[in-house]
């Protein structure tokens, strides 16, 4: 009844504060599967990830067993963001994108399967931001101010699969040390094209491939249960560390501290 009410909500207040501003339209699609390098649907998989993780973790403290609390607390990120992509759907501004639907079962497949084949997240989806250069030539797109730029400028966002080596290895110490694959780009002015600065400058969109460490906050030691909780909340992003990056049309550099 909780989450019911909950989602209600939620989306009552997403209409009210979003859509609301925008002219209504019958439903259409909106293939937008090449923009931004397909870092937004990184993003969807990784918001999916995230609410289906949070969601497994409240139904098992509401006392349901594993495989429950797996599907349908799981689910519940899911559903929420498919309305959402509806809501896009009858917005004349947007519109229905079949990628983000794609992107948001991704993610949460990704921590359901986990869930219920190992009762654990041996890989975890986790995101880090750093602000880029790219910003100022649009910051109406790109995000006025840091905070907008976290959500809004993909020159600066970095996804990752991170991976915990003790649980694909005992042998391998100490418990929380992770392996993560990352993902992210640079040059996008736009979604698609290339740029050209009044001082002359090209910028063409270019991938970006990460290898670094990281660590598994969750399997740090603790006993207090305040400390517990801030470890879980850390454990959806990266943390700082050197990498190893290839960039498309490039060699490999080294990134002496990638956030």
């Amino acid at each position: 009844m909780g989450t019911s009410t909950l989602y209600a909500a939620s989306l009552y207040g997403l209409n009210e504060l979003w859509y609301s501003d925008y002219e209504r339209s019958s439903f259409h699609f909106f293939n937008d599967n090449s923009q931004w390098l397909g870092i937004d649907k990184f993003g969807h998989v990784y918001s999916a990830y995230v609410a289906a993780t949070t969601g497994i973790k409240a139904f098992e403290w509401a006392g349901y067993d594993q495989k429950k609390a797996a599907l349908i607390g799981g689910s519940i990120g899911w559903v929420f963001l498919g309305t959402v992509e509806v809501f896009d759907g009858f917005s004349e501004e947007w519109g229905f994108s079949t990628g983000d639907m794609i992107a948001n079962t991704i993610g949460s497949s990704v921590a359901i399967g986990q869930h219920l084949i190992w009762k654990k997240q041996i890989m975890r989806l986790k995101f880090s931001y750093s602000p880029s250069e790219y910003r100022e030539y649009r910051p109406e797109v790109l995000g006025e101010d840091e905070l907008q730029g976290i959500l809004k400028d993909y020159n600066g966002q970095t996804y990752w699969a991170s991976f915990n080596l003790n649980y694909i290895d005992q042998r391998i110490k100490p418990q929380w040390l992770n392996l993560a694959i990352g993902y992210g780009g640079s040059g996008m002015i736009y979604s698609n094209d290339s740029f050209v600065s009044d001082a002359g400058e090209v910028f063409d969109p270019r991938r970006q491939y990460y290898l670094s460490l990281d660590i598994d906050f969750e399997r740090i030691p603790s006993k207090k249960a305040w400390m517990r909780t801030l470890l879980v909340c850390l454990n959806y992003f990266k943390l700082p560390f050197p990498a190893l990056m290839i960039q498309e049309g490039g060699g490999v550099d080294f990134d002496p501290m990638h956030f």
